[in-house]
Formats: C-alpha cells, sequence, structure tokens
C-alpha cells in the first residue's frame, strides 16, 4: 500500500512523463519551425481516441477469437466489455503488451494524418490567423466526437482496458515507469531531429520564409511536414494519458490542459532547445501539483464563504500571472537557444578567412 507521498511524487512523475513529450513537440514545431501550434490539445485526444475507437474494437475482435461474448451497445456495453477485455489481458501478457505497442504506432500515425490534414488546411496562414483557425479546430473536433459515440462513447466517455493488469505489483508503479520509458524516447527522437539537417532547415524558415523559398524550398511542404511529426509524438502522450485514466472523454483534453499549459512550459523553460522543454516542464509540473495540493487543503477552509469560488479558478489565474511574470522579465526563458553549431566546420576559419578577404578587398580599393 502505497503513503500519501508515494502516490503524490509517482503521480508527478507520471505527468511529467507525458507533458514533456507535449512540450517537446509543441517547441519543435514553434521553437524551431515556428508554427504556433494553438491545437495540441486536438493532437493528444486524437491519440486517446485511437485507443477508444480502433484500439478497443482490435481487441474486440481479438477476444471473439478467444470465445468472448461482448455486448452490442458499444455505449452502454463499454464497462461490461472493458472488464472482459481486461481479464483477457491478465491471462496474456504478450497479447498485451503486443496491443500496447500497437496502440503506440496507432497513435502516431493517425496524429500525424491529423498533423498533415491541419498544415493543409492552415496552408500559408501566419501568426494571429493560423492560431485562430487552430483555436477552431480544437472546438470543432470536440464537438464532433461528443456527437458521435463510436470514437470516444459521446457525452458519457469510454472506459479502457488495463493493458498491464498481469503485473502483480502497484498499478500506478507499472503505468509511472512505461510513461517515463516512452517519454525518454520520444525526448531523444526529439533531440535528434532538431540537432538534424531537417532542424536547421527548420530553423531558417523560421528566421526567413522569403530568402529559403529563394533557394528552391517549399516552404509550405515543409510546414505540413513539421505539423505532421509534432502531432505524430504528441497523440503518443494522449495514449499514455487514456491508460492512465482508464477513460477517455471529450472534455479532458481542453486547451488549458494541453495547450495552454505546455505553451507555458515552453516559455519558461526556453524556446528553440531540448533543455529548455525539459527544464520547463519540471518546474511547471511541479507547480502543478502544488498548486493541486494547496488547492485540497485550502478548499477545506473556504468552504461556506464567497471565496470557495476562487479554488476553480485559481490554477488558471496562477497560470496567466506566472506567464506575464515571464514575459516581463525572462523572456528567452530559463535555458536561452543557443547559435547552432554543426560539427566538423570551421567556424574560426571561415571567418579568419572574411577577414582576411575583407582586409585585402579593402586594401586594394584604397588611393
Amino acid at each position: 500500500m502505497l503513503s500519501q507521498w508515494q502516490i503524490i511524487i509517482i503521480n508527478t512523475a507520471i505527468f511529467f512523463g507525458h507533458y514533456v513529450i507535449i512540450s517537446s513537440a509543441l517547441n519543435f514545431q514553434f521553437g524551431n519551425g515556428g508554427i504556433p501550434n494553438m491545437s495540441s490539445n486536438v493532437s493528444v485526444a486524437v491519440g486517446a481516441y485511437t485507443v477508444s475507437a480502433v484500439v478497443i474494437r482490435l481487441c474486440m475482435w481479438i477476444g471473439r477469437g478467444a470465445g468472448l461474448t461482448f455486448g452490442a451497445d458499444w455505449v452502454y456495453d463499454n464497462p461490461t466489455n472493458v472488464r472482459m477485455l481486461t481479464g483477457l489481458f491478465q491471462a496474456k501478457p504478450l497479447l498485451s503488451l503486443s496491443m500496447f505497442l500497437f496502440s503506440l504506432a496507432a497513435a502516431f500515425t493517425m496524429g500525424a494524418a491529423a498533423g498533415w490534414l491541419i498544415g493543409l488546411v492552415s496552408g500559408r496562414l501566419r501568426a494571429t490567423r493560423l492560431m485562430m483557425l487552430l483555436l477552431i479546430v480544437s472546438n470543432g473536433v470536440s464537438v464532433i466526437v461528443a456527437n458521435n459515440e463510436g470514437i470516444a462513447g459521446g457525452t458519457l466517455g469510454s472506459f479502457i482496458p488495463n493493458f498491464f493488469a498481469w503485473y502483480q505489483g502497484e498499478q500506478m508503479v507499472i503505468i509511472a515507469t512505461v510513461i517515463l520509458v516512452v517519454g525518454l524516447v520520444c525526448y531523444m527522437i526529439m533531440r535528434v531531429m532538431m540537432n538534424s539537417p531537417f532542424g536547421r532547415l527548420m530553423r531558417a524558415m523560421r528566421d526567413n520564409e522569403v530568402t529559403l523559398e529563394s533557394t528552391g524550398k517549399n516552404v509550405a511542404n515543409i510546414r505540413r511536414q513539421i505539423m505532421m511529426f509534432g502531432s505524430g509524438i504528441m497523440a503518443v502522450s494522449g495514449v499514455l494519458v487514456s491508460y492512465y485514466y482508464s477513460y477517455v472523454q471529450h472534455v479532458m483534453y481542453d486547451r488549458v490542459t494541453y495547450t495552454f499549459w505546455p505553451w507555458l512550459m515552453i516559455t519558461v523553460g526556453g524556446l528553440g532547445n531540448n533543455a529548455g522543454s525539459y527544464l520547463g516542464t519540471l518546474l511547471c509540473v511541479a507547480l502543478l501539483k502544488a498548486l493541486n495540493v494547496m488547492k485540497q487543503g485550502v478548499g477545506i477552509l473556504l468552504i461556506g464563504t464567497r471565496w470557495i469560488k476562487l479554488i476553480d479558478v485559481f490554477e488558471d489565474l496562477f497560470l496567466g500571472a506566472f506567464l506575464i511574470v515571464f514575459m516581463i522579465y525572462k523572456p528567452r526563458g530559463l535555458v536561452p537557444e543557443k547559435s547552432l553549431n554543426i560539427k566538423g566546420v570551421d567556424y574560426v576559419g571561415i571567418m579568419r578567412d572574411e577577414s582576411r578577404s575583407g582586409d585585402s578587398s579593402g586594401g586594394s580599393s584604397a588611393p
């Protein structure tokens, strides 16, 4: 039996693991590519909806082959069907792990497809107009899912089977371990991508699109590729969140939780570098969990007073105030972006040669 502090620590590790995936992908899109993605919650939700709409159906098809009989009503028979699937996974660990890996791959594919579609729709929109469009997309997806029960149970939501039921120990420990491992893998992938030739191409597009287009590069295609890859990584986080809660509902993936908080994380940490994403996520998750603990303690004291309504909006107020403070005093974040150094390039020699050529040209033109 875990103590209260152990639960808080494990819960913090879980949130850090899936938030570092989102913030790294968002930093990849905006910090390096200059694309202000205000619909990162949609990409996270796509990963969760992949589990509720695709993975569960595949698991039920496999379960029928194993002799299980599932209810026909997708919404009201969902709890019973999920219990039977959890029992199947408990008896067949290899099947459970296979479906877990499949869910990650499927979510990445679906998230990348959603990113490609968003990039295609956004076209050449920039800054304010692009942000407005992405905010509209976020609301539109939520409305569509709420009115289609086959995706995530409509307004009632959908339960998710326990893919780690075969583990005999504490479930929160195995879930935290899996989320941290997947988060580390995604973080390293983003790190390699940012330091690759494509990462340098992204920064060139961010700094000056006109110059990049003059070299013959297709800027619109590069933007779509950035949205595809970043959205696919975010969708992986959605899978992990759905397994942690064992439940999916469209209201869980709101803009504050999965868009504004990740934006705060990369702003606090610093744009355009992985260390900033890591540090900003660590600091903001610690503050977020501290706020939750404080709200529980203060909320009891404020029951029956007119100040109790502040508890519901205190987190949002803190988010806004914290962001304003950093925008004023630390606009480049805790870890500012460093100049990109390519291995094998002698920058000192290049500067020395340019200096010599400048001196020689100046000397020849002198009277």
